[in-house]
């Protein structure tokens, strides 16, 4: 089978998993299906970094600056002009594909550790903003009350009781939690088209030699760019759908340099550049970070895991960059496949080139 078979055929594995689970009883109580929701928006995140920084080489420190921007975007039109989310949700899409594009313009002639420290310095600028203008975002607090994706689930009534409640709680976690399964499904088919395509091989191959990418005639700035704007646009997608879900926007919550450090956890510990490998790392960070605090809430022995879950993953990290450097998904394939993988990204780097060439 075919590499882009295999990673279709993950896809499809996981989308299907994860729509059955929610309907098995017993499987999600409510505090769990919040977080696999949490964990199905994170995967986005994780998936429009993975096109760009997996893909070109080019390594983000700063890409919950694009979550931010579209969810603060989305959140302050629907509170100050009331206008519906359908309405909102694409004017920040679109802010953040703007801001990236404009960024990437700059940023992306810029190479290795000057590219990292543009991008680290966005959202830390971003931050700085929604404080200064507080009477506006709300500051360290926030703004609440923002709209929720609508669901055809009715509202409790007064004189229903607490079994009634709950039921109609449960009906709508399970409608939030599908919206986004299908938004990330939509955005991972989409990004698997896009990895497979002639873009996807030549960024590949400007990943591995931009040089000679160069000498054959390939504007490497060009689609670098085209990959920035890409990455943004899905970040902001889900961005502007996360805080509608959250119902909320906080600082600490969309522009955090933690959530940035997240994704990139998220992304090489599946395996960068397989767009199938981040998605997979997305679900092991959110879940295993939650797995960690449940253990610790419920055995005394183990309530130092609050707080030192994400430091945890972090030392896995370490640990994989000498045990398996190409993510856990690749290494679980099997060696064969990998060099397999690597025999195609050849022929195709070289297809490419001589393509451009003629």
């Amino acid at each position: 089978m075919s590499r882009k078979g295999i990673k279709y055929l993950l896809l499809l594995g996981l989308v299907a998993l994860l729509t059955i689970l929610p309907l098995i009883p017993g499987a999600l109580n409510t505090k769990w299906m919040t977080t696999i929701t949490f964990a199905t928006y994170f995967a986005i995140f994780v998936l429009g970094w993975d096109i760009l920084c997996g893909y070109t080489g080019q390594i983000s420190f700063g890409h919950s600056f694009f979550v931010g921007a579209s969810g603060y975007t989305s959140a302050l039109l629907s509170l100050y002009f009331k206008w519906p989310i359908w309405a909102t949700i694409p004017c920040g899409v679109l802010a953040s594909l703007a801001l990236g594009l404009l960024l990437s313009v700059p940023a992306l002639r810029l190479r290795g550790p000057y590219f990292s420290l543009i991008t680290l310095i966005m959202p830390l600028i971003a931050i700085k903003l929604v404080l200064i203008f507080s009477s506006i975002t709300g500051g360290e607090l926030g703004k609440s009350n923002i709209p929720a994706i609508p669901t055809p689930v009715p509202p409790c009534p007064s004189d229903a009781g607490p079994d009634v409640c709950r039921a109609l709680f449960i009906q709508y976690q399970q409608y939030q939690y599908y919206y986004a399964l299908g938004l990330m499904a939509l955005v991972a088919i989409a990004l698997l088209i896009i990895s497979t395509s002639r873009i996807g091989k030549i960024l590949e191959a400007i990943r591995d030699n931009e040089e000679a990418v160069e000498a054959a005639g390939i504007n490497t700035a060009k689609f670098k760019i085209l990959a920035f704007g890409i990455s943004s646009f899905v970040v902001g997608l889900g961005g502007a759908f996360y805080v509608h879900y959250l119902e909320t926007v906080l600082p600490q919550e969309v522009l955090s340099p933690t959530r940035s450090t997240e994704i990139i956890i998220a992304s090489v510990l599946g395996g960068m550049g397989t767009i199938i490998g981040p998605l997979f790392g997305a679900y092991a960070v959110r879940l295993g970070q939650e797995g960690l605090r449940e253990a610790a809430n419920h055995i005394p022995a183990l309530q130092f895991l609050n707080d030192w879950a994400l430091f945890i993953f972090l030392a896995l990290l370490i640990v994989l960059i000498f045990v398996a450097r190409q993510g856990v998904l690749p290494a679980l394939v099997g060696a064969p496949y990998l060099r397999k993988l690597k025999k195609f990204r050849k022929l195709g780097q070289q297809s490419v080139a001589s393509k451009e060439v003629s």
